[in-house]
């Protein structure tokens, strides 16, 4: 058949419109091809840098650690501090482990009234608290008893938990997560862990312990801290430094918070210390706005525990 030379010119026109439509839908398909490339390579880029920052954040940690944990090294020096003024470096912090609850003990004393202001001064419900209290409780004694909320072996297999509780001390802090209801505990308070830990005799070593604890140990405001915090820094104004003034004595320290109560005083004859033998070497290392804290706990030189911590940005 013989078209018409207006048809087949018609005809032609319409083959063209739909090449030009194929090309530019190919144009179109290209396009996506490579903008969905380029955003993987930004992507496996920005993973990429990423994960060299963790790398060398952590190595950073390394080094400190490994300079803290040298017997010549004393509080204050400059070794402890490193920043190559690009965004990468370590800071390193020794202080005493006392300076924490350790859990154990208080839970085998059955001394658990520290544990409730603490839980409860974090805005705990007494519910809660009183959970946790006798869940950690529970966890710690050999029997099967259960308190009055905590939580024994029958309870943790209606949970789908075999096996649960140790009925045994924690062997690291990180163990108390196991227990029923630290989950809200962690959701509430992530920086719980800095808190606790499962070395030394008990007494809290009150020349390194944070101010909200001495606050929560003596019974009083945390503004009434301010004046031991000052005389814990010495005359540079900086903990942790050469001048540092370390408290000696109850009567020293109840004086200093005001603290003239018989009572409080001979409780706190129960609680406190001044000079823990164990060290707690934290070394945060940075790199590229990444941090990575390193822990290495030691007694005479031994090491007693060592590994990673969440770290909470960086560390002064």
């Amino acid at each position: 058949m013989i078209l018409p030379r207006h048809g087949m010119n018609g005809f032609q026109r319409a083959r063209n419109g739909s090449a030009l439509v194929a090309v530019f839908w190919m144009i179109a398909v290209l396009g996506m091809v490579v903008y969905a490339g380029a955003k993987a390579l930004e992507t496996d880029t920005a993973d990429g840098r990423l994960n060299r920052n963790r790398t060398y954040a952590r190595r950073m940690a390394e080094t400190g650690i490994e300079i803290g944990r040298h017997p010549s090294i004393l509080l204050g020096d400059p070794l402890l501090h490193h920043d190559n003024g690009g965004g990468m470096g370590y800071n390193v912090r020794i202080v005493a482990e006392e300076a924490r609850l350790n859990i154990n003990v208080l839970l085998q004393r059955n001394d658990t009234l520290l544990l409730q202001r603490v839980f409860r001064s974090w805005g705990l419900t007494p519910e809660l608290t009183s959970a946790l209290v006798d869940g950690l409780k529970d966890w710690v004694d050999p029997d099967d008893n259960t308190s009055l909320n905590g939580a024994e072996e029958r309870d943790y297999q209606k949970l789908g938990l075999d096996g649960m509780p140790f009925n045994r001390p924690f062997v690291q802090v990180d163990d108390m997560l196991l227990v029923r209801g630290m989950e809200l505990l962690e959701q509430a308070r992530p920086d719980w862990r800095e808190w606790f830990t499962v070395f030394g005799d008990g007494l809290i070593d009150v020349n390194d312990a944070r101010p909200e604890l001495i606050s929560i140990l003596a019974e009083v405001p945390i503004e009434r801290v301010g004046p031991l915090l000052t005389l814990r820094a010495g005359p540079d104004g900086v903990q942790h430094t050469k001048d540092d003034v370390r408290l000696t004595s109850v009567q020293q320290f109840a004086q200093v918070l005001g603290i003239y109560q018989p009572i409080i005083v001979e409780r706190l004859t129960g609680w406190i210390q001044f000079s823990g033998p164990i060290r707690r070497i934290e070394s945060t290392g940075f790199m590229g706005g990444v941090h990575r804290r390193l822990v290495l706990i030691t007694q005479a030189d031994a090491a007693l525990w060592r590994g990673e911590i969440p770290s909470h940005g960086p560390q002064a």
